[in-house]
């Protein structure tokens, strides 16, 4: 096989891109693909990056080709010791068995139980803000989606929820140091990053496989996501998850089931701060379709309303391609890979970026545009990867979609969000994209509930 390398910026004589990746990842990644093309090649200090920023070679890859590769070992390394082996980091046949268990977990039915935690959740958020307060938004739809995804997960009591929430934060915070790492660190190192490391993830493991232990043996005819997994068996072999596993796919869930959904409803509010007509049409709807059960403290949006809502679901869908929750993600090729004319080397870091897919003008008019509209056809699906496509697609995109719109038209009619800084806001690279330096918004209550 002739190599033939991709086009790439030569960046500094030492550091290559790194500089700018550090600076702002986000834009560096849209103007590099802009200059070079779909398939290029970044030097990051020693080493080489291949980013795919084609929506078509993307799903090539990653759908038609996805048993060319496998998880690199930089994320592999990084994720591993906070989440263990589950659906993010593992591969080949157990990949497949954890996916063919967890999967009916995440079934439509079981979302609808959980629906009424998320919209009660929600509606006590929004009482927690006094009129004319000042709320960090990211911080705290964080908050609520630890709460939700924590209800969700272990079906507990709130004194004990307060516990898992706060042990949760400190996970997240710590595996958000590993993530921002330029290269990974060994982990007896005596960093603090890897000190914050080890004591968050020892206390989170502590909780968990408490709550295991005491939920198993009356798991059966529960409807939360432990219990459900707890019951889990495979087909005819009656191949279940041990405690292990299953402690995984719980971290797993966390990190992939907060994170996502905070990220997501904080760029909501933004965006429809910021879009004041999109913002009225939205309330309009909701009072037509919940009526006279908007300002009541008992009836409150469930799934069943959610297909009447149609301008909610594509500001949900228009979020989420402005800003989608993996917006960035990373393989390598098990062999030399012949990719668009090019060759991308064996274990190669290959960066694939739906962000930079959503914002292509050649696939979206306006690409950086808020027009919800746009979603009343359904995209191509190389033009729309929220959730990644393929065997890997994230088996949490139904629970993310269904929290994001249910927290929206709970809070939306309750509460009027208005930024109280006027400079721009920029997108920052982290697990998910974030508003850098968080995102101040003034709270106007519109109920008394």
């Amino acid at each position: 096989m002739a190599v033939t390398r991709p086009p790439g910026p030569r960046g500094h004589w030492l550091l290559g891109s790194l500089p700018d990746i550090r600076r702002d990842m986000p834009q560096t990644l849209i103007d590099v693909s802009r200059q070079y093309g779909g398939l290029t090649r970044l030097r990051v200090g020693p080493a080489a990056m291949y980013l795919v920023s084609d929506g078509a070679l993307i799903v090539e890859l990653i759908a038609g080709r996805a048993q060319e590769l496998r998880k690199s070992n930089r994320t592999h390394s990084s994720l591993h010791v906070h989440l263990g082996d589950g659906l993010i980091t593992l591969e080949g046949p157990e990949h497949r068995r954890h996916r063919r268990l967890v999967q009916p977990v995440m079934h439509h039915r079981s979302l609808a139980t959980l629906a009424t935690t998320m919209v009660e959740l929600a509606r006590d958020r929004v009482r927690s803000w006094p009129d004319g307060s000042v709320v960090e938004l990211q911080q705290e739809m964080a908050d609520l989606t630890l709460r939700i995804v924590s209800t969700a997960l272990f079906d507990i009591d709130p004194a004990e929820a307060d516990e898992v929430v706060d042990a949760a934060h400190g996970f997240a915070r710590s595996l958000n140091v590993v993530l921002r790492r330029a290269f990974p660190l060994p982990q007896w190192l005596p960093t603090s990053g890897n000190r914050l490391r080890r004591l968050t993830v020892a206390r989170m493991d502590a909780l968990a496989y408490a709550l295991i232990r005491r939920r198993r043996p009356v798991a059966a005819g529960r409807s939360d996501l432990l219990s459900l997994l707890l019951q889990a068996v495979e087909g005819d072999r009656g191949s279940s998850l041990s405690d292990r596993e299953v402690r995984d796919e719980l971290m797993t869930m966390f990190f992939a089931g907060h994170e996502t959904s905070a990220a997501a409803l904080t760029w909501a509010f933004y965006l429809l701060g910021e879009h004041p007509a999109v913002l009225a049409d939205l309330r309009g709807e909701l009072a037509h379709v919940l009526g006279d059960r908007l300002p009541t403290m008992t009836d409150l949006p469930t799934m069943t309303d959610l297909p009447a809502l149609p301008l909610l679901n594509r500001v949900v869908r228009e979020t989420l391609r402005l800003y989608p929750p993996a917006w960035v993600f990373d393989r390598s090729p098990r062999h030399d890979l012949r990719v668009a004319g090019y060759t991308v080397p064996k274990g190669a870091n290959m960066l694939f970026s739906p962000y930079v897919v959503h914002r292509d003008p050649a696939l979206w008019e306006a690409p950086d545009e808020f027009r919800p509209e746009r979603f009343a056809v359904t995209p191509p699906r190389h033009a729309y990867l929220p959730f990644g496509d393929g065997p890997r697609i994230c088996v949490g995109n139904r629970f993310a979609e269904s929290e994001i719109a249910l927290v929206l038209a709970t809070i939306v009619p309750r509460a009027s969000l208005g930024r109280v800084d006027t400079g721009p806001v920029h997108p920052e690279g982290d697990a998910t994209l974030r508003p850098r330096g968080g995102l101040r918004m003034r709270v106007s209550r519109l109920t008394a509930d």
